[in-house]
């Protein structure tokens, strides 16, 4: 939907933001549910910057994004690495933040339980699970963007896991979205050591239309540096660690973001690029989190110029 109606079911203080919880139709006969926090005090003018907040295959993953608890009685509980509460830490910074929940868990949790597209695809055969992701993201999009309080010429994308591989996906299909932060996102198609985990035949299913292609060991066309590559010029910063998984496929992402680097000074825009390695395996730690709030402080609250910071100072004269 274009102008998609949005309920606000519930508001409450967050601790220096409003939360609103939503919900607004992503298709004719479904509805999305959506937490947005509000920055509190005067909305500066042109209004705040709006980031939209992907999460992980956890069921109330858009409420660890705001440091929430899961809902009560919920027997999937909520789990997830550390530092997840980013849509929390950006609200607090000047941002109003959209974090969604997902198509197959929290309130439209299907039968099979969370993140089981089983559901989906009997109601949608020739789809993608990664194509609905896009979708939903794109709605959530908008309706970030129609808030008064929005500046909708500064909007971002970040998520952790499958959120980050949503991350990649939305700012590489959606013009809108100038800044993304992907974070803990998959490996590539070519260097994962499992890529039948991108196409297997149960749980979370991404994308059913290449399992012929990856049971006969053929390359898919379009892997995920090509889909990086879609977001350039505008400004990506990637964050990952090695030992998330295989060591070797997380070295050949380091490996293709040197590659993509070209792209982004062919493009004259190389500061825009940028990619952050650690050894923290599955989380986000402080280094990343700095680093994420940082980086969307620079791109979309100040237009891109350096931010300042430690300078080498003359050595003083004897």
């Amino acid at each position: 939907p274009r102008h998609p109606p949005v309920t606000v079911e519930r508001e409450w203080d967050g601790g220096g933001f409003r939360l609103h919880y939503v919900r607004y139709p992503v298709e004719a006969d479904e509805e999305a549910h959506a937490y947005l926090a509000v920055p509190d005090g005067p909305v500066p003018a042109g209004g705040y910057p709006g980031v939209v907040c992907l999460h992980g295959t956890t069921n109330w993953g858009a409420r660890l994004a705001l440091g929430l608890p899961p809902e009560p009685g919920d027997p999937h509980g909520a789990k997830g690495a550390a530092g997840l509460d980013i849509a929390r830490q950006l609200a607090r910074r000047g941002y109003v933040t959209i974090s969604p929940e997902h198509f197959c868990a929290a309130r439209r949790l299907p039968p099979e339980g969370p993140f089981d597209t089983a559901a989906f695809y009997r109601r949608h055969p020739r789809w993608s699970a990664a194509g609905k992701y896009v979708h939903d993201s794109s709605v959530a999009c908008t309706v970030l963007a129609a808030r008064p309080e929005v500046d909708p010429a500064r909007l971002g994308v970040t998520g952790h896991s499958l959120g980050g591989q949503g991350s990649i996906w939305l700012a590489a299909s959606d013009a809108r979205i100038r800044c993304a932060v992907p974070s803990g996102a998959g490996p590539t198609f070519r260097e994962n050591p499992e890529p039948l985990h991108w196409s297997r035949d149960r749980w979370y299913v991404y994308f059913p239309q290449l399992r012929r292609e990856f049971l006969a060991g053929r390359t898919v066309p379009c892997d995920v540096h090509e889909m990086m590559a879609l977001v350039a010029p505008r400004p990506l910063l990637d964050c990952f660690a090695l030992n998330d998984g295989d060591p070797t496929s997380q070295a050949h992402r380091a490996l293709l973001h040197l590659r993509l680097h070209d792209l982004y000074r062919l493009l004259d825009a190389g500061p825009a690029h940028a990619f952050l390695v650690f050894g923290d395996g599955h989380s986000i730690p402080d280094l990343s989190r700095h680093a994420i709030l940082s980086w969307m402080d620079r791109w979309l609250k100040h237009g891109g110029a350096p931010l300042g910071g430690w300078q080498e100072r003359p050595t003083p004269a004897a």
